[in-house]
């Protein structure tokens, strides 16, 4: 079966171990929903009722894991309505990617049905990174990029994908050079493998703010009263 674009980013999702992708469906997404099934909910895609509930439950999720949270949503409205999700990681400072579609490129700057100019949507928010795939052999370096700039600088990023460039056939590149993981990759794998492991840990969920400096996600099992943890909330000076 010839693998496309999407089924690649699914694939790379695995690579990084994402377990989870919040979102919700729209044609904007629909190459990547078809990748979905082919690959058997490989990362399991939860289905919010609402894309502002698919970035905040992405937030959740960084916040309490302390792993990179990543929501996806259609072009349009739907991509607005992962704003207030999205900013609410930033300035709590954990990691999310949002994989966001786009109307077709041969439609773009044609007042397409709910075309949004995306890239301007998303500078505010995602300043860290941001970029649109264009053409099917930019896609690894770009996610890449995304995972490891949210993962090491706890931070928003996004990528925007056109709906038909999501149902592109893509082939690995077969010169030297490949897009396989760095050093740095492979060590914030292991370092979101581990966490995975760990049982959840409060005091985490505010690492840059939290009170409880001493607290470690080994001594605080899920229970701040049980191990004496004094969490209370964000530092004001």
């Amino acid at each position: 079966m010839t693998s496309t674009v999407a089924d690649y980013l699914l694939q790379r999702l695995r690579d990084w171990q994402v377990d989870y992708v919040f979102g919700y469906a729209g044609d904007g997404i629909n190459g990547l929903l078809s990748a979905w099934q082919r690959a058997e909910d490989q990362p399991r895609f939860i289905q919010a009722r609402h894309e502002e509930m698919a970035a905040f439950a992405a937030t959740g999720y960084a916040k309490f894991s302390g792993r990179v949270g990543v929501c996806t949503a259609t072009s349009g409205p739907g991509a607005i309505h992962l704003l207030n999700g999205l900013y609410d990681a930033k300035l709590d400072h954990v990691g999310v990617v949002a994989i966001v579609g786009q109307t077709a490129r041969s439609a773009m700057g044609g007042a397409y049905q709910q075309e949004v100019d995306l890239l301007s949507l998303f500078k505010d928010v995602a300043s860290q990174y941001l970029q649109m795939v264009m053409v099917p052999e930019q896609l690894p370096n770009v996610l890449d990029r995304a995972l490891r700039i949210a993962s090491s600088e706890r931070t928003v990023t996004a990528v925007i994908i056109p709906s038909d460039v999501q149902e592109l056939e893509y082939t690995p590149p077969s010169h030297a050079f490949k897009m396989v993981p760095s050093s740095l990759d492979q060590t914030l794998v292991e370092q979101q493998r581990r966490l995975r492991a760990l049982p959840m840990c409060w005091a985490r969920a505010l690492p840059r703010h939290c009170w409880a400096r001493t607290c470690s996600p080994t001594s605080c099992r899920g229970s701040p009263a049980r191990s004496g943890c004094s969490v209370r909330g964000p530092r004001t000076s």
